[in-house]
């Protein structure tokens, strides 16, 4: 009997791999340094009729077009990326005649990962961690007690954090060990964890206003798409920070770099940008000395990654078997909710 066959367009882990060459004929695309290209991505499409995908991969109309006897696209996300899901709710599976489901991981999967990258930057950005890197790297050692590098204290601060989801949640739970006063503002106030963990509902300006540490950690969605922009920014103490590790685009990038640039804020500290998968990086914003930026690694644990990949093997063999996914991007295709 002919296996089906895969393709993976990055290395994922080997258990991950072993799992799924007991039941499929696999295709991996070998370089993980950067996206895919879309000239590669076709090819393996073309080749291969289910996909195993990353968040970062730009999977459109034509990518889709490329293989009419493609079944699945298996995302390692909890949201389709750049995943043209309409286009794929359009397709239909030969011989059954179904939809083809977009499948991914759960939304909650990262949300401890995430809360610790959350919390590197933070300490990076208001202690200046990069800046002293590389004056060491560089030979300059001003002392222990030298006007050098003054930072900003955390401990006994006041921590802003927009969106209480889990990753909200995680921060927050992090932030008592800083005896910090936790402020929160989102879509609908959660009273569980203003009772367990000593959080207060706020509006979202009286956030800006009384916060030293704006942590951003809403859903992206089309409303709250730009969120923060010059008004906000504006709003926010000359002395704080913010810190995005959720969305680049709930954030109006340009604003953020006036904010910095002007001192508006002390600093700010970004693993999301606009723009990703091939994110425009003003030099600009990499220049600004306040400011520390890192390539969207939230989730960049191997302990997680591992679990992560796993779990899109396990809804590619559970399709394989014919069961319909429990994290389906594309739900209403069978009359489901995600």
């Amino acid at each position: 009997m002919t296996k089906p066959k895969i393709f993976i367009t990055q290395p994922i882990q080997e258990s991950a791999l072993q799992r799924l060459r007991k039941a499929m004929d696999i295709e991996v695309h070998p370089d993980s340094s950067g996206t895919i290209s879309k000239k590669d991505l076709i090819k393996g499409v073309s080749r291969n009729d289910y996909l195993f995908c990353r968040l970062g991969d730009i999977v459109d109309a034509e990518v889709i077009a490329a293989n009419p006897n493609l079944k699945l696209i298996a995302t390692m996300a909890s949201s389709p990326g750049a995943i043209d899901v309409k286009e794929a709710s359009r397709r239909k599976i030969p011989i059954t005649g179904r939809k083809m489901p977009v499948t991914g991981i759960p939304a909650d999967a990262i949300f401890e990962e995430t809360a610790d990258l959350t919390w590197a930057l933070l300490l990076a950005a208001a202690r200046r961690i990069v800046e002293g890197d590389k004056l060491v790297r560089a030979g300059v050692f001003p002392g222990c007690q030298s006007m050098y590098l003054m930072g900003s204290l955390v401990y006994g601060k006041t921590l802003g954090i927009i969106g209480m989801g889990k990753v909200g949640e995680a921060v927050a739970r992090r932030a008592r060990g800083f005896s910090m006063k936790i402020l929160y503002y989102s879509r609908k106030q959660y009273q569980e964890i203003e009772s367990r963990l000593g959080v207060t509902y706020v509006s979202l300006e009286e956030l800006l206003k009384e916060s030293d540490f704006v942590s951003l950690h809403p859903k992206y969605t089309p409303e709250t798409h730009h969120m923060i922009g010059d008004r906000e920014f504006s709003l926010m103490k000359p002395t704080s920070f913010f810190i995005n590790t959720s969305r680049g685009p709930v954030v109006d990038q340009e604003s953020l770099i006036r904010a910095l640039r002007s001192k508006m804020i002390a600093g700010a500290a970004l693993d999301v940008f606009e723009g990703e998968p091939y994110p425009h990086l003003p030099k600009e914003l990499i220049n600004l000395k306040n400011v520390v930026l890192t390539p969207h690694i939230g989730s960049g644990v191997a302990e997680k990654r591992e679990l992560m990949a796993n779990v899109v093997v396990d809804r590619i063999l559970a399709f394989i078997e014919g069961k319909t996914s429990p994290v389906l991007l594309n739900p209403e295709i069978y009359g489901k909710k995600k």
